[in-house]
């Protein structure tokens, strides 16, 4: 490393970031390189950002291998200045091809793409080559490949039948492998407990009803089940703090009592985290930031965003961080019954199951049909005990059963 070396460091993708995982280098040791070219791409369990040169110059050797995962502030690679003699390099990368090698991705499309785009079109078949790009100087963006998904999505022409091999191996993706090891870092390193209550969605449902043309017309938007039970979740949740909270390790060995022992941190704002399927494979968990103090409009708006922008990869990193509790609407996937593992820095994640016609005691010992569904919890048994959990759930329970269809959205 020489004095005049820049140092390329790993970027903080988000403020509650602490590390991220070099998915792979897109330039080799020795390159040339401009200043804003993409040379690597860096990936945490909520999304994917480029790594950009600062300057210009030669490319070092990569100090941090493809796969790891670095703290934030970790210096990556190096770039030395080029020669006063030697020509500048245009920006994206033109001009020179990046050849294939063991350690570092070649690629053969398009060179003024990014690794972000073209992910997304190999996830949806969508050919580089045959995008108009709409981006400075004919780059094709990500806006451009959503735009090219559409007519595609509307061909259902006859496709030949292929042979289907006995086995086949898969490489997940770098978002995938990310996942994995933060699951399984979670469950290893939390005491998960899990409980459910059943709860009659009728009241639930005549509420949604009344005010869906309501909120359709003030916002366009339609309102579905789960925008309702989260609107009455998220203000439950303020009420129950530890379910709004988060176990904090002291600085004493594990086991520690007193000062040096673990803390439990609860937090006045309910940001609320909202698991959302990706269409290429994966679970992503944009926020919702005060969700217990947004009206029913406010809220159906947010979701919109966070859900739509998740699915099409639109979203900032900003989005993906500061989640106090986790909602998944299990039952839009047909489970009336799940174990969701609890994300690392919450205490709770709640599920809402499908809603189903089942019969049911009612009053009077008669019986009749009704729409019921399951709310499951998975919880850090370090913060809640059975108590404030099955508390909380009853809570909810209540507030859901006992929602009032003619009842101000406000």
């Amino acid at each position: 490393m020489k004095s005049d070396d820049t140092l390329v460091r790993m970027p903080a993708l988000g403020e509650a970031t602490t590390e991220g995982t070099v998915a792979r280098w897109l330039r080799r040791p020795g390159d040339r390189v401009a200043s804003g070219e993409v040379i690597a791409e860096i990936v945490t369990d909520k999304v994917s950002e480029e790594l950009l040169a600062p300057v210009d110059g030669i490319l070092g050797p990569p100090l941090v291998a493809s796969g790891s995962v670095s703290l934030v502030g970790t210096v990556l690679v190096t770039i030395t200045p080029r020669a006063p003699d030697e020509p500048s390099l245009p920006p994206d990368g033109e001009g020179e091809a990046v050849p294939p090698a063991t350690a570092f991705a070649g690629t053969d499309t398009p060179a003024r793409t990014s690794p972000l785009v073209r992910r997304l079109a190999d996830e949806h078949g969508i050919d580089l080559a045959t995008v108009a790009g709409t981006g400075p100087g004919g780059r094709v963006t990500k806006d451009d490949v959503i735009a090219a998904m559409a007519p595609r999505a509307q061909d259902v022409g006859a496709v030949p039948p292929q042979p289907v091999p006995d086995e086949e191996v898969q490489s997940p993706s770098p978002l995938r492998q990310v996942i994995a090891a933060n699951l399984v870092r979670a469950v290893q390193g939390v005491p998960q407990a899990w409980t459910l209550v059943e709860v009659d969605a009728t009241a639930l449902l005549a509420f949604r009803d009344a005010h869906r043309e309501p909120v359709k017309a003030r916002t366009g938007l339609t309102l579905g089940a789960f925008a309702t039970f989260v609107h009455v979740a998220a203000r439950v949740i303020a009420a129950h703090p530890l379910v709004n909270a988060s176990w904090r390790e002291g600085s004493g060995p594990p086991g520690a009592i007193g000062e040096s022992g673990g803390r439990v941190v609860t937090r006045r704002s309910v940001h609320a985290g909202i698991a959302v399927a990706r269409p290429g494979g994966g679970l992503l968990v944009p926020v919702i930031r005060n969700a217990s103090g947004m009206t029913l409009d406010t809220l159906v708006r947010a979701m919109d965003t966070a859900v739509g922008g998740a699915r099409n990869g639109a979203l900032g990193a900003e989005w993906y961080v500061g989640a106090t509790v986790t909602l998944n609407n299990t039952g839009a996937l047909g489970s009336v019954v799940s174990q969701p593992i609890l994300p690392a820095g919450t205490s709770a994640i709640i599920a809402f199951e499908a809603i189903v016609n089942r019969p049911v005691v009612v009053a009077g010992h008669a019986i009749a049909i009704r729409p019921m569904v399951n709310v499951c919890l998975t919880f850090d048994h370090r913060v809640l005990d059975g108590l404030e959990a099955c508390s909380f759930l009853q809570a909810l329970k209540r507030s859901v059963e006992g929602l009032d269809a003619s009842s101000d959205v406000e």
